[in-house]
C-alpha cells in the first residue's frame, strides 16, 4: 500500500470504530428516554448495556473463529454492513425484547469488526506506523466517548431515542465507502480450526499476557466507574463543575492513545512496566491526597492521560505471540485485547462496588493500586519470558549442527 492509502486506511478504521464506540456507549445517555418508551424500569434498561458487554466479551471470538475461513476484506465489510442495519432497525424496536435481541447481536457484530480491522491494519500498515495505526483505531471507542455520546443523545432527546441509532447509522456510511476503497482484497484467512484457535489458551505466555489488560484497565476502572460520587462526596467538587471535570477527562484519554502509541513502539514490555509503576504511583498519591481537592483531582486527570496507554502494546503484543504460536491464530488473537478489556472492567466495577458498599468511596485508590501492582508482576513475567526466549533463539542459532 502507499503511504496515501495506508492514512486513508487508518482514518477510516479510526472512524468506523468511533461510529462503533457511540453505537456501544450512546444508549447509557438515553436510558430513561428508552425506559419510557418501552414501557419498563430505568433498571431493565440498564440489562442492554450490561448485555451488550457480556455479548462482545463472549461471542466475538466465537464470530471471528466460526468466520475465520472466509476472506478478511469481505468479513470486515459484511459485519460492518450488517451492523449498520440492525442499529437503524432499533426504529422498529417496540418490546424490550425486539431490543435486547438487536444489542445482543450489534455487539458481536461490533467486536468482529473492530477485532477483525485492527488484525488488518497490523498486517497492511507499514512497520513504522503499525502501532500508531492500531491506537488511533482503539482510540475511535475514546473519541466515541468524548464526542458521539454527547452529541448522540443530544439527538435522541430532541428528535426521539432512535433517532441518535439511526443518524450513527447514516454517519456510518462514510467510513464504510472509504475501507471498500482502500482495504487491500487480500485472501487472508485463518486456516486453523476453531478448537485449534482456542487452544491458544494453551500457551502460557498467552494466558500470562491476556491478564495484563485485565489488571490494568481493571485498575482504572475501580475508580471511573465511580468517579462522580467520588468528585462530589470525596473530593468536594461541586455539582455544577462535574460536567467539565469528566469532559477533560474524556479528553485526557484520546491523548492517552496518543502515548499508547509510543508505548507500542520498540521494547513495549520495558515501557509497560514503566506505565504501571507510573499508574501505581498515581493510585497511591490518589490515595494520600483525597482530602487536598486540588491535588487529587490533579492525580485523577493524571490517571486519564495513562489509561489507555497499554492499549496498543498489549494489541500488538497478542497478536505476535499468537503468530508466533501458530499461523492462522492472528485474527483470533485480535479479539483477546478486546475480551480481555472488558472482563478488566467487568472485574473493576464488581470490586469497586464491593469496596463502595464494605468500607466507601475513600477506598477505592488503595484497590485500584493492588490492580496496578499486579498488572506489573505480570508484565515483568511476561518481559522475563520474552527475554528466557530471544535467549534460547540465539543460542539455538549458533549452536553447530
Amino acid at each position: 500500500m502507499t503511504r496515501k492509502k495506508e492514512t486513508i486506511l487508518i482514518f477510516a478504521f479510526t472512524f468506523a470504530a468511533f461510529i462503533l464506540g457511540t453505537t456501544e456507549y450512546v444508549i447509557v445517555g438515553l436510558l430513561k428516554d428508552i425506559s419510557l418508551s418501552l414501557g419498563i424500569s430505568v433498571a431493565a434498561a440498564g440489562i442492554l448495556v450490561s448485555s451488550f458487554a457480556i455479548a462482545y466479551a463472549a461471542g466475538t471470538p466465537f464470530a471471528v473463529s466460526f468466520l475465520g475461513r472466509v476472506p478478511r476484506h469481505i468479513t470486515i465489510l459484511s459485519a460492518y454492513a450488517v451492523l449498520l442495519f440492525f442499529n437503524a432497525l432499533t426504529v422498529l424496536a417496540g418490546s424490550f425484547a425486539l431490543m435486547f435481541v438487536i444489542r445482543v447481536v450489534t455487539a458481536i457484530l461490533c467486536g468482529l469488526t473492530l477485532s477483525l480491522s485492527i488484525a488488518a491494519a497490523s498486517e497492511h500498515i507499514g512497520g513504522s506506523r503499525r502501532a500508531g495505526a492500531v491506537a488511533w483505531i482503539i482510540g475511535g471507542f475514546s473519541i466515541a466517548n468524548v464526542l458521539g455520546v454527547p452529541l448522540g443523545t443530544f439527538v435522541g432527546q430532541m428528535l426521539g431515542w432512535q433517532s441518535a441509532f439511526i443518524v450513527t447509522s447514516v454517519v456510518g456510511v462514510i467510513p464504510f465507502i472509504l475501507i471498500a476503497f482502500v482495504l487491500p482484497k487480500s485472501d487472508t484467512r485463518s486456516v486453523s480450526s476453531m478448537k485449534q484457535q482456542f487452544a491458544l489458551f494453551n500457551n502460557r505466555r498467552i494466558r500470562l499476557a491476556f491478564f495484563i489488560p485485565v489488571l490494568g484497565v481493571g485498575s482504572v476502572f475501580i475508580v471511573y466507574t465511580y468517579i462522580t460520587p467520588l468528585l462530589e462526596n470525596v473530593l468536594g467538587i461541586p455539582q455544577a463543575w462535574t460536567s467539565a471535570v469528566l469532559l477533560g477527562y474524556g479528553g485526557l484519554t484520546i491523548l492517552s492513545n496518543w502515548i499508547g502509541a509510543k508505548v507500542a513502539q520498540g521494547h513495549s514490555r520495558v515501557k509497560l512496566k514503566a506505565i504501571f509503576l507510573i499508574q501505581s504511583g498515581l493510585m497511591l498519591a490518589l490515595g494520600l491526597t483525597l482530602r487536598l481537592t486540588w491535588l487529587a483531582l490533579l492525580c485523577v486527570m493524571l490517571v486519564a492521560l495513562f489509561s489507555y496507554a497499554l492499549s496498543a502494546a498489549v494489541q500488538l503484543y497478542l497478536i505476535d505471540l499468537a503468530d508466533a504460536a501458530g499461523g492462522g491464530s492472528k485474527d483470533f488473537a485480535s479479539t483477546l485485547m478486546p475480551v480481555a478489556s472488558n472482563l478488566g472492567i467487568a472485574m473493576g466495577s464488581l470490586l469497586g462496588s464491593f469496596v463502595v458498599d464494605r468500607i466507601g468511596l475513600a477506598y477505592l485508590p488503595w484497590a485500584a493500586l493492588a490492580f496496578a501492582i499486579g498488572a506489573f508482576a505480570v508484565t515483568s513475567r511476561c518481559h522475563q519470558l520474552d527475554q528466557e526466549e530471544s535467549g534460547f533463539a540465539a543460542v539455538s542459532s549458533v549452536r553447530p549442527t
